[in-house]
């Protein structure tokens, strides 16, 4: 079994991030230390297949060929593996962290499998988790301050602190790099 992701932008501004970004920088504080802030559809897909070549190839082709990830007209897409995440490359005294924010109860990625599965006939396909990346650039001395700093933003603790995810129902993995 291979995991492999994949990663949906808007070719648009995302008027979303735009206002997330607005909020954070003028209602949380983070004028100073958020450079950047953007959002994308993530998938997070089980293949049965015998290599990364074979689970690279069978994600573009569902991107490319399905419409139930992409929409040429608005979208495009990057097939990522999850072990190749690293710190990436950001000027110095900035910080790049990925902040995923997921439904534990959210049924659609369960949906998609199906439909890939069965209606589509891609057997290979044993499960879809879906949810929502954003990338934020900050102003961090450290990758451990930038970590830090980007769960404040993310974790809506109160009407001043947090915005991206309600801890409520919705949990959140944070790793550093593009």
């Amino acid at each position: 079994m291979i995991t492999v992701e994949l990663v949906v932008n808007l070719k648009i501004p995302d008027v979303t991030a735009l206002t997330a970004a607005n909020a954070i920088r003028r209602r949380l504080g983070y004028a100073d230390r958020l450079l950047e802030l953007h959002r994308a559809d993530y998938y997070r897909l089980e293949l049965d297949v015998p290599d990364r070549a074979a689970a690279e190839a069978l994600l573009r082709e569902l991107a490319e060929d399905t419409n139930l990830f992409v929409n040429p007209n608005k979208h495009v897409f990057e097939v990522r593996f999850p072990e190749d995440r690293d710190g990436g490359e950001a000027a110095p005294g900035e910080q790049v962290v990925n902040v995923l924010v997921t439904s534990p109860d959210d049924s659609s990625g369960a949906g998609i499998a199906s439909t890939l599965r069965g209606h589509l006939g891609y057997a290979a396909v044993s499960s879809v988790a879906t949810g929502v990346l954003w990338t934020l650039r900050l102003v961090a001395d450290s990758p451990e301050d930038a970590r830090a700093m980007a769960e404040e933003i993310a974790i809506t603790r109160s009407q001043s602190q947090g915005i991206l995810m309600n801890p409520h129902f919705q949990e959140i993995e944070v790793w550093m790099g593009q």
